[in-house]
């Protein structure tokens, strides 16, 4: 079907230099009946027009919208243990006092190129958007880089907490002075994680698992006196975080250390015996 030009249909009926008819006239109503059908034919070209647009820069939208959340997933698969830089590579820095741009990041390059395929009567619409976007996606992308620093606290912290736990259990019980020393430096790098509830959390388990420890290190050297602690209840102010089950459990542990033991040098009295 052909096509009528917007700005030639919208003219009506040209009152140029043409001949004019009389209003009454069967001539002149059938060009005025014309006139108006083209001036219909315009609107409802300029109304599809701008329902395609609005099609079109929709699925723009959409598109955009997966990109950008393709990139932020390989950023996170990417990005540093830490999770330093995550956020200001998807979403760059903003002037917090006039909101602008100080650091561009990926998320304006991809809006950017993305801008240009958008039809002219859209792109209004479309540039309105990017803040929200930017917003939306700068808060995921600080949670996650957030998320990735504390689970590098954390894994870091185990590291050295698995070390110094295995110092204590094979180090001297009697040398209070290197488990006091090794619980404090424990404890000042518990105290630069960033994580309040963390922080305490792992406080308490360090106090837990020294005394764990020492208790390992106690039964190792001499399980009979570490039973003879009475009733579990432990007198050494090393082990006063321990809860009174775990003191139940030292005791029973030293205890079975000692019958170990027992039927080892039993064992071992049997052998000489038989090699006479």
């Amino acid at each position: 079907m052909a096509t009528i030009p917007l700005q030639l249909a919208q003219r009506r009926l040209d009152t140029g230099n043409v001949a004019s008819y009389p209003n009454g006239s069967p001539v002149g109503a059938a060009m005025q009946g014309l006139g108006d059908e083209l001036s219909a034919i315009a609107e409802r070209f300029r109304q599809q027009k701008q329902q395609q647009d609005a099609f079109d820069a929709d699925i723009i939208g959409r598109e955009l919208n997966a990109r950008i959340a393709h990139a932020e997933a390989v950023a996170v698969q990417t990005a540093p243990a830490d999770g330093s830089g995550l956020h200001d590579f998807m979403y760059g820095q903003l002037d917090p006092r006039s909101d602008g741009v100080v650091k561009p990041g990926l998320f304006d390059q991809m809006f950017d190129e993305t801008v240009a395929k958008v039809p002219e009567g859209e792109r209004a619409n479309f540039l309105a958007q990017k803040q929200a976007l930017r917003l939306a996606g700068s808060a995921r992308m600080a949670a996650q880089q957030h998320a990735r620093r504390q689970n590098y606290e954390q894994a870091e912290w185990s590291k050295v907490e698995d070390g110094y736990t295995s110092a204590i259990a094979q180090g001297d019980p009697d040398d209070s002075e290197a488990f006091k020393a090794i619980r404090q430096s424990g404890l000042d790098l518990i105290g630069k994680m960033g994580n309040p509830l963390a922080r305490q959390a792992a406080e308490a388990a360090w106090r837990i698992n020294t005394a764990k420890a020492l208790i390992q290190a106690m039964i190792a050297q001499d399980p009979r006196r570490a039973a003879e602690m009475p009733g579990g209840e432990a007198a050494d102010a090393r082990l006063a975080d321990l809860t009174p089950d775990e003191r139940q459990e030292f005791v029973r542990r030293a205890d079975a250390a000692v019958a170990a033991r027992a039927v080892d040098a039993h064992a071992g009295l049997a052998n000489k015996h038989s090699l006479r």
